[in-house]
């Protein structure tokens, strides 16, 4: 069992503006987490309008076709309001930048509707246990995404300001004790700064330096 679950009775709550599938959402989560406090609210102002009641250990966020009614609280406004609250975004198909975006703003897990529901008690389960959770569909769904949009970054945009600056000295010509009396810095320091450049960058002689540096894209 969960160290978090064994210590004190975690509270789940369900925050879904459909009261029928938050209900059944509900019993299921009952009949498996037995040693847990269940709670419906219909968002996060519901919630809260018991007074006295616990920052829950596990919110589940139901999202609908009509989640962005008015008055239906964000992502971010339940990452304010419940920082210490795991959150998982159970709803329709999303396009990966949502779903990326979803987890950027500090979601641990995503569902979608069309998983059935021992796929929520894993969700679950590994969110308890402090993973995050991503179907192995969406996880490659998501990455074909993140092939297809990447921008290969420059080598040379891997080099600091100041190692940038001795690289130009280099491919110049310069000798590392030039550039120590240009840079004001010692002969060890721009030795060392050599060092980095070259391990950084996968190179080791100042040719191939030129090269890299002399390209627009790598």
């Amino acid at each position: 069992m969960n160290i978090h679950l064994a210590l004190s009775r975690p509270t789940f709550a369900i925050f879904d503006t459909h009261p029928v599938m938050r209900t059944g959402l509900a019993i299921l989560l009952r009949e498996n987490f037995e040693e847990a406090e269940v709670v419906e609210s219909k968002d996060m102002r519901d919630y809260d309008q018991n007074a006295g009641r616990p920052e829950p250990d596990l919110v589940i966020y139901v999202l609908h076709a009509d989640f962005e009614e008015e008055g239906y609280p964000s992502i971010s406004e339940i990452r304010q309001k419940y920082s210490g609250s795991r959150v998982i975004v159970y709803g329709p198909e999303m396009q990966p930048e949502v779903i990326i975006d979803y987890f950027k703003k500090g979601v641990n897990g995503y569902l979608s509707k069309y998983a059935d529901m021992s796929e929520m008690l894993i969700c679950i389960r590994s969110v308890m246990g402090g993973k995050r959770y991503l179907s192995v569909e969406h996880m490659a769904f998501i990455f074909e995404y993140l092939i297809a949009s990447h921008t290969p970054q420059k080598r040379s945009d891997l080099l600091t300001r100041r190692q940038k600056e001795v690289a130009d000295y280099l491919v110049q010509g310069m000798s590392t004790s030039s550039i120590a009396e240009k840079t004001g810095l010692h002969l060890s320091t721009i030795s060392t700064f050599k060092a980095a450049i070259f391990a950084k960058l996968g190179i080791d002689n100042v040719l191939a330096l030129k090269e890299i540096l002399g390209m627009k894209e790598i």
